[in-house]
């Protein structure tokens, strides 16, 4: 079969082969000629040859039609709200070996652009299998959230995991904007928050973020911007200690806005104001996680006002699975699950290992994590959908349990990853569903998400190393289904190694589980 990650949902190899040269010549309908410009400038890293469209059908080795794709009847239908608001079109597609060719058919330009993914994937040196494939993914939400909060990268280097997440079709990009470690939304009234005495350098304007949406939605991929409040507020608060109001916190590592001090309420609105503007998506995600030693009532109050904001602007609310606790979600918000049971922290453990001093901070803490099996239920209650992001699998700050190939890289995982998380091996991710979250409707299900967070990452190639080749294993998981069988897609994911150092992403973990000695 060819190396194609995602699998498409049904796939068959006819054994035959056209030679294609160094370009895959593409040609069809005009309206997906920008498709194929966009993709022909991320060919040469993701299959090692050019990607070009000619107006002569004859030589074209791929011909791309637009219209309902042919699709077996028993291919599901993709589940969970749209994250572009129905501005992307429909991803379905097919394609079919004719007279010596490939005919793709998409059912919109985002059906085709997903469909010559799968082509340039198939694309090997000089040849061209000629298959036949139906495809369509599983749920219509499949994203990544990206911490850049507390690692800054470059609008360059986001682009650069843009690309990446076209060529596995994810769609959404969750921006972790804010943080405690530093503020990255320019606010134009409050310099501050973004300058030197608040975090680590870097931050990103209006015109940043315009243009990284407009890049992705080049590639179907869309943006969820993120601010995360009313607790990972430190940066804001080293800003404008005014926030505070006086009120002490249990530790000064510790903060949060409370909806009593109106200087905090006024900055909250005002971020909220900046937020929606960032993405045209119906969706922008306001945090909620993590706001220790909060009292319950303002908690509720903070969270049930700011959702009220969103709705005011015409958004839809995203939170973390605590915001739950507010009884502020309501039909067509989205809960967002984290907390795997597996890693949700023994409250013997953390009280043995904390000192007798702090033991007010590890209730708050634990008080937390307490709660977390009812979060599900009441946004069910609620009318929440959930996007599933349950630290085990799709935590990619986790430790690989696998070693790597190169001894450099095993040893890096001393300084690399979230220490509190138990290790896991990459060949293990595959095997989840979400059958394994108790209590879940399948028909509440939004959709999927990664998360790499960046505590520990100090370079683009510590990055690269946590990604992959992680991430191609959740993208099958999010497109394909469910269980996938190890040995199957780790045969089809090897070959990809090539592509992501073509791509810049050569420091991609050498994981003995996918590339055995």
């Amino acid at each position: 079969m060819p190396p194609i990650v995602p699998a498409p949902q049904r796939l068959t190899a006819s054994g035959d082969t056209r030679a294609i040269g160094e370009a895959l010549l593409v040609t069809g309908d005009e309206e997906v000629r920008e498709v194929v410009e966009v993709l022909g400038r991320l060919a040469p890293g993701w299959a090692g040859l050019e990607l070009r469209w000619v107006d002569d059908d004859a030589s074209a080795d791929v011909l791309v039609r637009l219209g309902p794709p042919d699709l077996a009847p028993d291919l599901p239908e993709p589940s969970g709200p749209d994250p572009s608001g129905g501005t992307s079109g429909d991803e379905r597609y097919s394609v079919a070996p004719v007279d010596g060719r490939l005919v793709l058919r998409g059912a919109s330009p985002h059906g085709a652009f997903r469909g010559l993914t799968t082509v340039l994937q198939a694309a090997a040196g000089t040849e061209l299998p000629l298959f036949a494939a139906a495809d369509a993914p599983r749920t219509r939400w499949r994203g990544l959230s990206l911490d850049v909060a507390r690692f800054f990268l470059p609008p360059a280097q986001i682009e650069k995991v843009i690309d990446l997440m076209a060529l596995y079709r994810l769609d959404v990009l969750h921006l972790h904007l804010t943080d405690s470690q530093a503020w990255r939304l320019e606010l134009a009234d409050r310099p501050a928050l973004t300058g030197p005495d608040v975090g680590s350098p870097g931050h990103y304007t209006a015109d940043d973020l315009a243009g990284l949406v407009a890049y992705a939605a080049r590639r179907f991929v869309t943006v969820v911007p993120e601010i995360d409040l009313p607790g990972h507020v430190l940066a804001a608060l080293r800003a404008h200690p005014e926030l505070r109001g006086g009120v002490p916190p249990l530790h000064p590592l510790l903060g949060h806005l409370s909806p009593s001090v109106p200087a905090a309420m006024a900055f909250a609105r005002e971020a909220v104001e900046a937020l929606v503007g960032v993405s045209p998506s119906p969706y922008v995600h306001v945090g909620g996680d993590e706001a220790f030693g909060m009292p319950d009532e303002e908690y509720v109050a903070f969270v049930r006002v700011v959702h009220g904001w969103v709705r005011e602007a015409g958004k839809r609310p995203v939170a973390w699975q605590e915001a739950s606790r507010a009884r502020a979600f309501g039909p067509g918000d989205v809960l967002q699950l984290w907390i795997a049971p597996s890693d949700a922290p023994r409250e013997d453990r953390v009280r043995a290992a904390a000192p007798a001093d702090l033991a007010h901070l590890v209730d708050a803490f634990l008080a937390t994590f307490r709660e977390a099996p009812g979060d599900l239920g009441r946004a069910l209650e609620d009318g929440a959908a959930v996007l599933l992001s349950p630290s085990l699998p799709f935590y990619l700050d986790r430790r690989y349990a696998e070693p790597s190939t190169d001894p450099a890289q095993t040893a890096d995982l001393t300084r690399l990853g979230h220490a509190g998380y138990p290790r896991a091996r990459t060949s293990d991710l595959s095997a989840w569903s979400p059958d394994d979250v108790g209590g879940l409707d399948p028909a509440a299900v939004a959709g999927m998400e990664a998360a790499i967070w960046a505590e520990s990452i100090e370079s683009f190639d510590d990055l690269a190393m946590l990604l992959l080749p992680r991430l191609p294993v959740l993208a099958e998981l999010m497109w394909t289904g469910p269980r996938r069988p190890w040995p199957d897609l780790a045969t089809r994911l090897r070959p990809h190694a090539a592509a992501w150092t073509r791509s810049g992403f050569g420091a991609y973990y050498r994981s003995a589980d996918l590339f055995p000695a």
